[in-house]
């Protein structure tokens, strides 16, 4: 309590109360936001910006305002208080609009029944490492394990943050201090002729075994019961470091970690307040590495808002476009979850794969309980961590989300049929891990409100905007250009072009949806240029001379533009299809095994990879700032102002060339930085997949997953993905002709739930004509087979989609089963049943495999 609040109280009782409901009722001003990935790459848009409270009622008369037991108050802002437990260095931080408290480590842990001591000491630790030891195997550190109970930590607090530094490992000696190997003389010079008791000399004796053919004592198995009294015996006998180091030097023994606390790291944990915001985060720079010992991850707040068996609510996860597991739901023989943010490191082996999972494209997670929320966005080191999310009843009785941050990858090397190696970067990661972890009360705790916080994110930090759209909602259209093709030349091979869909075929196309009134029609144009599909790397652009005349191709970004549509020519950027113009030893990303990231096709049954069907190369993040360079000088002379990006938003990889390693968040930073510079040449960017870090960037997204991958561990697959960017960005999910299920109800159904457009993959050219045994998924994009469909899909849907073009979605919720309604901001709202029979809800019947619209 300062000076003045203790002169304020000498001079009236109730002037304190008045001045302290003034207060509570005050809000101060928003503090600056921290520094992000995108911050970082140089982007115009993400400016430095303050993002302001999220909602800014108050709620909670001061008098409800509670003083968790065992806390003091750190940090507080108009909307927050921050509390730390300066002995077990727990924190909690307190919502003054609803006095609700969220802890770091749940309250009543101790009473657990499930819970052993080392998941105990999990549930009371705020950071967790892995770390590798010299045999590559790894061990675990928890800061209340091995740094609390040791009070190895110090709190350093100022006025904008709080950080707590943890020293991890034991400071007391383990087994690494008993020598493996000794002399026989020096057994007896160093230990035993220095101990007087003859019991003392006996227990001794009996931990070592005489190899009378070498005259070297090795040491036995020592049970950890006997382990203390051992070491308390090399101290009486005055065994030293030095003694120890001798020692193995003379037997050729490597100090190595055999559990006794010999690793030792130092790594800080800042907390501070930003509005309605509490940031956590570990700058990896500032870790002091217990060499030859290296972190392999950093679990961070791990049991932050865990939630018990009396809870009811639901964990947020990004997979694919948003999952919901409800809390307690007793799914104990399904997996805890594990979702890599932005899908899989392509430079990281992999001999199988499930190819049709949807990658988790936006870095945030949450959990709902009654009338109260928290939201959590990763803010830097996304790239590296995977979001882990378990249910009460299989290790404790608490409900957890939270990430993991793999700061040092490490992978197993084949050395020979019968040998294998670990292998790791040279060095960990250097930079920031850090969390946002917003707050929701009431009506606004929810997932939809959750995706309105996010929605406010992407406005505060880097300017996006709702759209100004006005008219029919796009048709997207994928047109397949050229691909190769083996021929011969008097008995000499080499590859041809082979037209799927050229210029002028392209504008019969256009014709036949122009005909039945589409007009705002956004072509992606594949294999336009560079040998076709799969094409060669872009460092020059060629228009294929097979598809028509560069005047034809004018003629065709004009004339959809004239008709409220657009040309995007197709490009690859991380992929690289052939050697041709590149060098893999050059331009390529490594393995850890240092071999070259030459990926293949996986089987679709046995999700094993198969090495007769190459797919590409991975282009080292380091060359993609140059590629940019020569793409752009050459693409002027075709650029008609847009820009269809294959790869960019899709993946991110790491490159492990040791001299110039790329760990895969500034891999992100690299291509973030890219696509702003492509964005500067052509304004209109189309975009697959829509990881978070294009999303300032993109004009369209395609590819966008509209669905979860259904774990057995969730209980509901919700458009949160779609919450969040509708309205800001016009979007579709895969084709509707490489759809899973052709139902076309469902599809219509689908697209008006998420309201997603419509987006088919053509070409001109008959397939029957086209060699069976390549490209065989070109069978489900001849347009005549799907062009009945798409208009009448199109219209259906675009009669309702374009009253919503440049309107927030506001509200997603599930009505029944197969049930959902989505609301948006102008008052329109659609039910949609995907169920065989009518429903009636809320006294509203809808029809089988039907919708209904309001508003």
């Amino acid at each position: 309590m300062t000076a003045y609040w203790k002169r304020i109280i000498t001079v009236s009782t109730l002037l304190v109360i008045v001045v302290a409901v003034i207060i509570y009722g005050t809000f101060l001003a928003p503090v600056p936001i921290r520094s992000s990935s995108l911050l970082e790459a140089g982007s115009e848009l993400a400016s430095q910006k303050s993002i302001p409270v999220f909602d800014e009622s108050v709620t909670a008369p001061p008098s409800e305002l509670r003083h968790p037991a065992g806390m003091e108050p750190v940090l507080e802002n108009g909307t927050l208080r921050l509390f730390m437990n300066k002995q077990t260095t727990e924190v909690a931080v307190l919502d003054k609009r609803s006095g609700q408290i969220w802890r770091s480590n749940p309250e009543d842990r101790e009473k657990d029944p499930l819970a052993t001591p080392q998941i105990l000491s999990n549930l009371s630790s705020q950071l967790q490492l892995v770390y590798l030891v010299r045999n590559n195997q790894t061990q675990s550190y928890d800061s209340y394990t091995d740094s609390v109970q040791y009070n190895q930590f110090d709190i350093e607090q100022s006025e904008s943050s709080v950080t707590v530094t943890y020293r991890f490992g034991s400071t007391e000696k383990g087994i690494e201090s008993i020598p493996q190997k000794i002399s026989k003389a020096r057994f007896e010079e160093k230990l035993l002729n220095k101990l007087d008791d003859e019991a003392d000399k006996e227990e001794l004796d009996a931990r070592f075994k005489l190899n009378k053919e070498t005259q070297i004592y090795e040491r036995r198995e020592i049970p950890k019961a006997a382990l203390k009294r051992l070491i308390a015996l090399f101290e009486l006998a005055g065994y030293s470091d030095e003694d120890l180091a001798a020692d193995n030097q003379e037997n050729g023994v490597e100090a190595s970690d055999e559990g006794g606390g010999a690793a030792k790291f130092t790594v800080p944990l800042q907390y501070s307040l930003d509005g309605d915001s509490l940031i956590a985060s570990v700058d990896t720079a500032k870790i002091e590495d217990g060499k030859p010992y290296r972190i392999h991850s950093i679990g961070l707040l791990g049991s932050f808002g865990a939630m018990g068996l009396g809870d009811q609510g639901y964990m947020l996860v990004p997979d694919g476009s948003g999952a919901l597991i409800n809390l307690n739901n007793g799914k104990l023989l399904s997996q805890p979850l594990i979702l890599p943010i932005y899908g899989d490191d392509g430079s990281m082996s992999k001999t199988e794969k499930a190819v049709t999972v949807e990658s988790s494209r936006l870095p945030v997670f949450g959990m709902k309980r009654s009338g109260a929320a928290f939201f959590g966005i990763i803010e830097d080191g996304e790239a590296l961590a995977k979001m882990t999310a378990d249910i009460s009843g299989r290790l404790h009785q608490y409900n957890t989300v939270s990430n993991v941050f793999t700061v040092l990858p490490k992978d197993v090397v084949q050395l020979s049929n019968s040998e294998q190696t670990i292998r790791t970067p040279n060095r960990m990661y250097q930079g920031k891990l850090q969390i946002r972890y917003g707050f929701l009360n009431g009506e606004q705790a929810d997932y939809s409100s959750m995706a309105a916080y996010y929605r406010h994110y992407l406005e505060q930090k880097y300017g996006m905007k709702t759209m100004q759209a006005k008219g029919d909602a796009p048709f997207y259209l994928e047109l397949l250009g050229s691909m190769s093709k083996p021929d011969s030349f008097l008995g000499i091979p080499y590859d041809s072009q082979e037209p799927l869909t050229d210029f002028e075929q392209a504008n019969k196309v256009l014709d036949s949806l122009n005909a039945q009134g589409i007009r705002n029609v956004r072509v992606s144009y594949n294999g336009w240029f560079n040998g076709g599909l799969e094409h060669r790397i872009p460092t020059k652009v060629s228009h294929e001379s097979v598809l028509g005349t560069r005047k034809e191709w004018k003629a065709l970004a004009e004339r959809l533009k004239q008709g409220g549509g657009g040309l995007y020519p197709d490009a690859s950027f991380l992929r690289v299809y052939r050697k041709s113009g590149y060098s893999p030893s050059r331009d390529a990303a490594q393995f850890l095994s240092r071999k070259i990231t030459k990926i293949y096709t996986y089987d679709l049954a046995t999700y094993q990879k198969n090495y007769d069907l190459f797919s590409h190369y991975n282009l080292s993040p380091n060359k993609l700032g140059g590629l940019v360079d020569e793409f752009l000088a050459d693409y002027r002379d075709y650029n008609p102002g847009a820009l269809s990006l294959h790869d960019l938003g899709e993946e991110v990889n790491s490159d492990f060339t040791a001299s110039e390693t790329v760990d895969r968040q500034l891999a992100v930073r690299t291509i973030t930085a890219e696509t702003g510079r492509l964005q500067k040449e052509a304004p209109e960017l189309m975009v697959s997949g829509g990881n978070a870090y294009v999303l300032p960037y993109a004009s369209h997204l395609l590819h966008v997953p509209l669905e979860s991958n259904r774990y057995m561990l969730a209980d509901e697959s919700i458009p949160f993905y779609q919450l969040a960017l509708h309205g800001y960005v016009d979007y579709a999910g895969k084709p509707f002709n490489y759809n899973d299920d052709q139902n076309m109800r469902k599809l219509v159904l689908k697209s008006l739930e998420t309201g997603s457009n419509v987006f088919y993959r053509w070409m001109y050219k008959d397939p029957a004509s086209i060699n069976p045994n390549i490209y065989k998924e070109l069978y489900a994009t001849y347009y005549k087979d799907w062009l009945d469909e798409a208009l009448q899909i199109y219209h259906e849907v675009n009669g309702i989609l374009k009253q919503v073009r440049g309107q927030r979605m506001i509200k997603h919720e599930k009505l029944d089963d197969d049930v959902y309604r989505t609301t948006y901001e102008n008052g329109l709202s659609v039910i949609v049943n995907y169920r065989n029979e009518a429903v009636t809800v809320g006294g509203e019947t809808i029809e089988a495999e039907h919708y209904k619209v309001k508003g």
